[in-house]
C-alpha cells in the first residue's frame, strides 16, 4: 500500500519535471503557466533524484522510469549545474566582464559610503577589455561614471544607451553649491565600454517596457570583428513588502494569499514581457551573420524560455567552462543563475568565473576567449 502510494507520488513528480523542461520551448505570453514550473525545476529535480535513490535502495525496477526521465532532461541538468572538474580554465585571451552594477549603488542600497568606489575598484583589478554593464548611471556631477570609466581606467569607446535620460534643476541651496554647474543631468541605461575599436552600435527596442533594453556593438578584435550583445530582459520588481512574504514563507510562518498572489501576478507580467524582448533580439541576431557575443542580466533560470530562445544555437560559457550552480544573483534566490555569458561556435571560450563579491544585486561574470 505504501510502495503504491510512493509510486503514484514518483509518477507525478516525473510529469511535473518534464513539464518544467516544456517551459523553455512555450513562449510564456501565450501560456505562463508553465514559467513557474521551470522556475522550479531544481527543486523538482532533486525530489525526482530522491525518488529514484529510493528505489535503488528498494532493488525496485519502478526506479528505471525515474532514471529515464532523468537521463532525457540531462541538457536542462547541465544548463542548471555546470560539471567541469577536470576541464581546463585557463584566464588567456580577450576578457569580459558582464554586471548588472545597480546604478552603482546610488541610493546607498548596500549602507556602505564606498561600494561605488569599491566596485570601480574591482573593474581596474580585472581590466578586461570589454565591460558590458547594465543598470548603468551617471550624471554630469558628481557621479560621472561613464567619464571615469572612459579617461581614468582606459575604455576608450563606449556606446551607452540611455533607456531614461532626465534633466533637473537643483532645488535646495546645498544641492546648488554642490552641483555648481546648475543644472543636474541624469541618465540610466545600458552600457558597453571597449579597449578595442567599435565600428557600429544599435539598438533593439523593447517597446513594452522603458527601463529594460539591448544594444549592440561591432568591435574590431586585432583585425577580427565580432557583435557583442549587451542585454537586460525585463525585470520582476519585487518590493520591500514582496520579499518580507517570501522571508515568512522560508521561515515557514503562515503568509497571506494576497501579498503572494501580487508576487505571482508581477512575475508572470515579467514573464510575458520577457518573452516578447527575447523574440526582437533572437530576430535582430537572425539577421545577423558574423560572430556574436551576447552578455547580460536574463533575469531568467536557465530552464526558461528567456534562456533557451536567447540562446538559441550559442554556446553557455558557464556550462563549458564553469562548476556548479553559477549564482549570479546575490539575493533571496540565492542558488539562480540569471547572467550569462553565450558565444558562437567560431568563437572559444578559454575560462568563465564569477566574482562573489556582493557590491551590487548581482555578480560579475568574467569570460575569458579568443577568436
Amino acid at each position: 500500500m505504501v510502495r503504491g502510494f510512493f509510486k503514484v507520488l514518483n509518477i507525478v513528480a516525473l510529469i511535473v519535471l518534464l513539464a518544467s523542461c516544456m517551459a523553455t520551448y512555450i513562449e510564456p505570453s501565450k501560456y505562463w503557466q508553465l514559467t513557474f514550473i521551470g522556475f522550479a525545476f531544481p527543486v523538482v529535480l532533486i525530489v525526482n533524484v530522491f525518488f529514484l535513490l529510493i528505489w535503488i535502495y528498494k532493488r525496485d525496477r519502478f526506479g528505471l522510469i525515474s532514471l529515464v526521465a532523468i537521463v532525457l532532461t540531462w541538457q536542462f541538468i547541465h544548463s542548471t549545474f555546470a560539471i567541469n572538474f577536470n576541464g581546463e580554465n585557463k584566464e588567456s585571451g580577450i576578457k569580459v566582464i558582464s554586471w548588472n552594477v545597480k546604478n552603482f549603488d546610488l541610493y546607498n542600497w548596500s549602507k556602505n559610503l564606498d561600494t561605488r568606489e569599491e566596485m570601480m575598484e574591482l573593474i581596474k583589478k580585472e581590466n578586461a577589455d570589454v565591460l558590458c554593464l547594465q543598470e548603468f548611471y551617471t550624471n554630469n556631477q558628481l557621479f560621472h561614471n561613464l567619464e571615469y570609466l572612459r579617461d581614468s581606467l582606459g575604455y576608450t569607446y563606449v556606446y551607452f544607451f540611455p533607456s531614461v535620460d532626465l534633466r533637473k534643476l537643483p532645488k535646495s541651496k546645498l544641492q546648488q553649491t554642490l552641483w555648481k554647474k546648475g543644472e543636474l543631468h541624469q541618465q540610466w541605461g545600458v552600457a558597453t565600454f571597449s579597449k578595442f575599436p567599435i565600428v557600429d552600435t544599435g539598438n533593439i527596442d523593447f517597446k513594452n517596457s522603458f527601463a529594460n533594453d539591448c544594444i549592440y556593438t561591432d568591435i574590431n578584435f586585432n583585425g577580427k570583428k565580432a557583435r557583442v550583445y549587451n542585454v537586460h530582459f525585463q525585470s520582476i520588481h519585487l518590493g520591500y513588502d514582496d520579499y518580507a512574504t517570501i522571508d515568512s514563507l522560508e521561515e515557514n510562518q503562515t503568509t497571506r494569499w494576497v501579498p503572494l498572489k501580487n508576487i505571482m501576478r508581477k512575475m508572470k507580467r515579467a514573464y510575458t514581457k520577457r518573452s516578447l524582448q527575447t523574440n526582437a533580439v533572437a530576430q535582430s541576431m537572425g539577421g545577423y551573420s558574423g560572430q556574436k557575443i551576447v552578455c547580460g542580466d536574463f533575469n531568467d533560470v536557465p530552464v526558461s524560455y528567456t534562456y533557451s530562445t536567447a540562446k538559441g544555437n550559442l554556446r553557455d560559457a558557464f556550462v563549458e567552462k564553469g562548476l556548479g550552480f553559477g549564482t549570479t544573483y546575490a539575493n533571496k534566490f540565492s542558488l539562480f543563475r540569471i547572467d550569462y555569458s553565450l558565444f558562437d561556435s567560431g568563437i572559444k571560450i578559454n575560462s568563465c568565473k564569477t566574482i562573489r563579491k556582493q557590491l551590487s544585486d548581482h555578480y560579475p561574470v568574467v569570460t575569458t576567449f579568443s577568436l
